[in-house]
């Protein structure tokens, strides 16, 4: 194999050759309005028929924690108690982020006024 055969193979280069120039420009124009449109739109291409999964709750993650930290309370290696560690910060975290997202009440909120 030679390098000119590598570089521009059979197949490749009689599909180019059947090519007119009417479909090279449509090429070339359909590329210029679809980088002009990546902006407009955002650049994602993003199939909208596929259901966009939605984020696990903060109670979700509290429990997958609270699971994982069961896994590993057998193990005793150097890794699982960083690894510990790391999730007990991560779950404090979460819960201090709990705490500061409420909203002060008062008793008389709860009571309907006739």
């Amino acid at each position: 194999m030679d390098v000119e055969s590598l570089l521009n193979p059979a197949g490749e280069s009689h599909a180019l050759m059947e090519a007119s120039d009417k479909e090279i420009y449509q090429c070339v124009i359909d590329s210029i309005v679809a980088h002009e449109n990546i902006e407009i739109n955002g650049g994602d291409n993003v199939d909208e028929d596929i259901p966009i999964e939605p984020h696990p709750t903060r109670r979700d993650v509290l429990k997958a924690v609270s699971t994982i930290n069961r896994y590993i309370d057998d193990r005793n290696d150097p890794i699982t108690r960083k690894f510990e560690a790391i999730l007990g910060s991560f779950k404090r975290q979460l819960r201090l982020e709990a705490t500061t997202s409420l909203k002060e009440t008062v008793i008389t909120d709860f009571f309907q006024k006739s």
